[in-house]
């Protein structure tokens, strides 16, 4: 069974099966005394699981600073607007049981999450409903479900986890967990990789197909699920899993050196962050600093907007942490949601291309002005820089550079210091930017090249719809030629640039961006760092140049991903060979 491979490595072992069935709400009216004493109810759900809450945050301390940032957003969800107040509105306006009312709000919390522009914030609808399931839990009287203490070693097969069951589980005897819901950013894949547990998530029908007691194999490299092996299936996947064990603990010596070629250019390796609580843990995987904070989770998880203040001590903190590296704070990039202007209930056909991004700000001057002034202020400690989303013009960028201009001349006038040469950079995300980036270098700094985005709106491809996720292919020539004239472009002008997408942290697509052109650095998640590191030290610009120039030469987006894959696998057996045998390979090689 292929699903996500959320937590690398391979995991062989019992399956036990969770049962994490779904409540059957039912709607039930009632009168108007009725309704009071169910608001009274719901209020003393959202306190109970506030409490739950804030127990499972404190052991979660302990396993990630980044797992604990998830529970403290949903903490803060647990205080938000629609998620209490719109409940207990449509309790008391439809007479109904806080249990209908409640997934009621859940479906319409839902409907925001599509007008986030970045995939990857996108993802966290799964553990919003896990959220919801756990107030509903509470509201019915359940009990709250935590795995019992398991007293040999197993893999963890469920519908969906919650973060309770994630927290109380015995971690000595979880070898691997498989999950039918959830995505590369639930907090399943965040949980499992901080402790090193192969767990792949997505994959339909999982709990019909497997009973406990089964055994199976979690394959975390490749995303599949492996059920009633043979004995020579499972000889198989022993050697793989030992292979990769020592892989990985390769991969992490000598993780500080540059990310340098073997004819001397070098490529600065940045991390991806949405909080301020993972920089202390970058450095461990060699990040050379922070190439997107995303602050989106800032607006996400509270019930008012956050203030310049708010925003500042936030941006300080990031920056302290890492100078001398650079910070590259993008501004939001979210859609019409509940704070701005009551536009909740201006649902939109197609939020993709709809009021987001840069647009969002621009149409609400004040939000900006906001962002901006705390990031200003941020700057006096450390390489701090702005990023702004969705670019389509450049009169975005005129307009948005008037407002970074109002803010600077604020802030003197109230003699607060900041960098008046900070650098100011966009998101190169859309056909439009892409085409018409000579005009767009000229405004700039810098440029970062979001990779999702620009696949999608190239290829007309939403990547999220399961009917024509095939298509979305980073290999397309369409979306190399477009790389190719960026990079150029940027060279030409002597402007930095960047890729923080996906395809960034991709090692398979590493060499072949090198030989597209000058590329200053490359942003992606932490944990990807170290392979891309390898790669990068391991080869010649010149050999990098000659595979794009032959990429280039081809035309079916099969054909080139068909070369890259067949080029790095002989090239990298290690890193892409899936044959168990490599390191018997590489050993005798090394003798």
């Amino acid at each position: 069974m292929k699903g996500i491979a959320v937590s690398k490595g391979v995991a062989i072992g019992k399956a036990y099966l969770l049962d994490s069935a779904r409540f059957c709400i039912i709607r039930h009216q009632i009168d108007e005394l009725e309704a009071e004493k169910e608001v009274a109810r719901f209020r003393k759900a959202i306190e109970k699981t506030k409490l739950q809450m804030a127990e499972i945050k404190k052991r979660a301390k302990k396993i990630a600073a980044k797992y604990a940032v998830i529970l403290d957003t949903y903490s803060l969800l647990l205080d938000d607007d629609i998620l209490v107040n719109d409940t207990i509105e449509n309790i008391k306006k439809y007479k109904t049981n806080a249990e209908w009312a409640l997934t009621q709000t859940l479906n319409n919390f839902l409907k925001l999450f599509s007008n986030i522009n970045d995939e990857y914030l996108k993802g966290k609808k799964d553990d919003l409903d896990l959220l919801v399931q756990t107030i509903l839990k509470n509201l019915i009287g359940h009990s709250q479900e935590s795995l019992p203490d398991i007293q040999e070693p197993v893999i963890v097969v469920t519908h969906s986890l919650s973060p309770s069951d994630t927290i109380m589980m015995p971690k000595k005897f979880v070898k691997g967990m498989v999950t039918e819901a959830g995505g590369k950013t639930s907090h399943v894949g965040i949980f499992a990789a901080a402790l090193g547990i192969p767990a792949i998530t997505g994959i339909k029908g999982l709990t019909s197909s497997i009973v406990s007691g089964d055994q199976i194999i979690v394959d975390g490299i490749d995303g599949e699920v492996i059920t009633s092996p043979t004995s020579e299936t499972l000889q198989h996947y022993t050697k793989k899993q030992e292979n990769y064990r020592k892989y990985e603990e390769r991969l992490l010596v000598d993780i500080h050196q540059s990310a340098e070629t073997l004819d001397g250019h070098q490529v600065k390796l940045l991390a991806n962050i949405e909080s301020k609580q993972e920089v202390k843990t970058l450095r461990k995987f060699g990040a050379e600093g922070v190439g997107l904070y995303r602050t989106e989770f800032l607006y996400l998880a509270t019930s008012t907007l956050p203030k310049e203040r708010d925003l500042y001590e936030n941006f300080k903190l990031v920056a302290q942490e890492m100078n001398p590296n650079p910070v590259v704070i993008r501004t939001l990039d979210i859609g019409m949601d509940k704070q701005f202007d009551n536009a909740r209930n201006s649902d939109e056909d197609n939020p993709a291309l709809g009021l987001r991004g840069i647009r969002l700000s621009l149409a609400n001057p004040q939000l900006l002005t906001d962002q901006v002034k705390g990031i200003l202020r941020a700057s006096l400690y450390g390489d701090v820089k702005i990023l702004y989303p969705m670019i389509s013009s450049v009169t975005e960028i005129i307009q948005a550079n008037k407002i970074v201009e109002d803010a600077k001349n604020d802030l003197k006038k109230e003699r607060i210091p900041f960098n008046e040469e900070i650098e100011i950079g966009v998101m190169i995300e859309t056909p439009a930017a892409a085409i018409c980036i000579d005009h767009i270098l000229k405004e700039v700094d810098f440029i970062s090249i979001g990779t999702n985005d620009l696949i999608q709106y190239l290829l007309a491809v939403d990547r999220m719809n399961e009917n024509i996720a095939h298509l979305y292919q980073p290999f397309h020539l369409s979306v190399l030629r477009s790389l190719k004239n960026i990079i150029q472009s940027a060279e030409d002008t002597g402007k930095k640039v960047s890729i923080c997408g996906e395809l960034g942290g991709d090692p398979m697509a590493t060499m072949l961006l090198l030989g597209l052109g000058k590329l200053d650095n490359l942003s992606m998640e932490s944990r990807s760092i170290p392979k891309v590191k390898k790669i990068i030290r391991a080869i010649r610009l010149d050999e990098a140049r000659q595979l794009a120039n032959d990429v280039l030469a081809m035309s079916s987006p099969e054909e080139i991903t068909s070369f890259i894959t067949n080029e790095m696998r002989t090239r990298f057996p290690e890193d892409f060979d899936r044959d168990p045998s490599f390191e018997e390979k590489l050993d005798s090689a090394r003798k």
